[in-house]
């Protein structure tokens, strides 16, 4: 009995030893940017469960998922970095796919794809951050925050034949309903606060683009 009480301690303390070698590798912008991540993430869920719940369309038309919830799960998929694409296009493209008006697939997958790629692209494809880990871009997390008005532009004004493409802020009970709005807006100054706090950490400047530029085109999150 004693052999067996002795083993359960030694496991015991081994495991609170690497949690404290954890956390001491760990600097505290290393837990702020896993908070924010993880922020980013719940925001887009919300963002895919709304879309789909408005625009219910867009989910028969997929070939591959017959859930919600099955698109999320690919969506989240763990990235292969070694099979990334380095320029950060292709991300873009899914985002443009989404809106080609010739296209009569699930728009909703791939907006929502490209976004997330964007973002995941943003951190460096991951979750967790240790001390040794290089450093975050902040111009590379602005540009995000950029990419995602853009976005926002686009659904409010992607037509085809005077019918959005895809409907987001609608009247219900004569009300209007901004909850998208409030979605992308948690999602927008997500990605500046973390930008903002890396600069500052780091001593760099970063620029946000001029209006003119937020309706146009979208900038790639290259790693």
């Amino acid at each position: 009995m004693k052999k067996y009480i002795l083993i359960f301690v030694l496991l015991f303390l081994s495991s609170c030893q690497n949690n404290l070698l954890t956390n001491i590798a760990k600097t505290d912008i290393d837990i702020v940017t896993e908070i924010h991540v993880i922020n980013a993430k719940s925001y887009i869920e919300d963002l895919i469960i709304k879309l789909y719940k408005i625009n219910p369309v867009y989910l028969d038309k997929n070939e591959n998922f017959n859930s919600v919830s099955q698109v999320i799960i690919d969506i989240f998929k763990e990235t292969d970095i070694k099979n990334v694409d380095k320029s950060g296009q292709e991300n873009i493209n899914f985002i443009l796919k989404g809106f080609d008006k010739s296209f009569r697939g699930d728009r909703i997958y791939y907006i929502c794809k490209g976004l997330y790629g964007m973002i995941n692209a943003s951190y460096n494809y991951k979750d967790k951050f240790y001390l040794t880990d290089p450093k975050l871009d902040p111009q590379k997390l602005m540009n995000t925050a950029i990419n995602i008005e853009t976005l926002v532009w686009r659904l409010s004004n992607s037509k085809n034949k005077n019918k959005l493409l895809i409907k987001t802020n609608n009247i219900d009970n004569d009300r209007l309903n901004l909850s998208f709005e409030r979605l992308f807006g948690k999602l927008i100054n997500n990605q500046e606060n973390m930008a903002r706090i890396v600069s500052s950490q780091q001593g760099r400047m970063i620029q946000k683009a001029a209006k003119g530029i937020v309706s146009s085109i979208f900038l790639p999150i290259g790693f």
